[in-house]
C-alpha cells in the first residue's frame, strides 16, 4: 500500500506541478457544472493512477486554479464500489499536499422547513453506517481519535457570509448517513428527525472521519432534493414531472453553488 501510495502521488505530482491547496469532492454528475470555474484544467482518471488502476473504479481529478488558488475536483459516480474506497482517495488526497477537503453532494431533506434546491451546510452528522474495518484499523494505527468537531467552524463562517452578502438563503443542519437508500417509512423519517437529523444520504460520513484522522481541515455542502411531505412526494412521484422539476431546481442551485465556490477559495485561508 505504502510503495503504491508513492508512486501515484509521484505519478499525480508529475502531471500537475504544483500543490494542490483545497480538494473537492463532488459526488454526482449533477456537479460537472462546477469543473467549468477551472482554469487549464488537467484531467486524470482514476485509471490512469497506480493505486486505483486494479480496483476498476471510476472518477477523475480535474486540477487547475480558481481565484489563483490551485485547486483540485475530485469528480465521482455514486457506485457502491466507489465508495468502499474512500479511505484509499482521502489517503491520496493528504499525500499530494491537500490542506482543505470539501464534499459536496445531495441528500434528502428531513426537515419540513427544507425545499427543494437548498443548500445545506453540515455542522454536524449522525452516522448509521456499520463501522468499516479498514477505517477502524486505519485510525487505530494513528491514534486515538474521536470525532468531537468534524467540520471547520471557520470555514462556515466564510460560507454563511458569503451566502448573506449575496441574498443567498441556506440552511445549516445536521447529515443523517444511513446505510440503504431505498425510501424510508413515515416511522424512520420521524425517527430520524426526532433524533435531529435535518437531512439524509449515503456514506460521506467516512471521508470526514478519515480526513479529521490526519488533521486535515473539512467542510461539506449537500444540496436538498425533496422534503419529506405527503403531498409533496404524491405530485412528484410522477417520474417525468420529477425529473423537470429536478433539474430545473438543482440547475438554479448549481449556479449559486459555483458563485459560494468561486468566493470560498478566494478567501478561505
Amino acid at each position: 500500500m505504502t510503495m503504491t501510495l508513492e508512486k501515484s502521488k509521484q505519478y499525480i505530482q508529475n502531471k500537475i506541478k504544483e500543490k494542490p491547496d483545497f480538494g473537492f469532492l463532488l459526488l454526482g454528475s449533477q456537479f460537472d457544472k462546477l469543473i467549468e470555474e477551472i482554469e487549464n484544467p488537467i484531467c486524470i482518471s482514476y485509471e490512469e493512477i497506480p493505486i486505483f488502476s486494479k480496483k476498476n473504479l471510476y472518477g477523475k481529478f480535474v486540477f487547475g486554479k480558481i481565484e489563483d488558488k490551485n485547486v483540485v475536483f475530485l469528480v465521482e459516480p455514486l457506485y457502491e464500489e466507489n465508495r468502499k474506497n474512500n479511505l484509499t482517495v482521502v489517503l491520496l488526497c493528504k499525500n499530494i499536499g491537500i490542506e482543505k477537503l470539501i464534499l459536496i453532494n445531495i441528500s434528502g431533506g428531513i426537515n419540513p422547513n427544507y425545499k427543494m434546491g437548498d443548500v445545506m451546510l453540515v455542522k454536524d452528522h449522525i452516522n448509521f453506517f456499520p463501522e468499516n474495518s479498514n477505517i477502524k484499523e486505519f485510525i487505530t494505527k494513528n491514534r486515538f481519535f474521536e470525532v468531537i468537531e468534524p467540520y471547520d467552524r471557520k470555514m462556515i463562517e466564510i460560507a454563511e457570509n458569503i451566502a448573506m452578502n449575496h441574498n443567498i438563503i441556506i440552511q445549516k443542519g445536521v447529515y443523517v448517513a444511513y446505510p440503504y437508500s431505498n425510501y424510508k417509512t413515515y416511522a424512520e423519517y420521524a425517527m430520524i428527525r426526532s433524533m435531529g437529523g435535518d437531512s439524509i444520504g449515503i456514506d460521506v460520513i467516512s471521508d470526514v472521519i478519515i480526513a479529521r484522522c490526519m488533521n486535515l481541515r473539512v467542510f461539506s455542502i449537500s444540496i436538498i432534493i425533496m422534503g419529506f411531505d405527503k403531498k409533496k412526494y404524491d405530485e412528484h412521484n410522477n417520474s417525468y414531472f420529477f425529473k423537470t422539476f429536478f433539474d430545473k431546481e438543482i440547475g438554479k442551485t448549481i449556479s449559486l453553488l459555483r458563485l459560494i465556490v468561486k468566493e470560498f477559495v478566494k478567501l478561505c485561508k
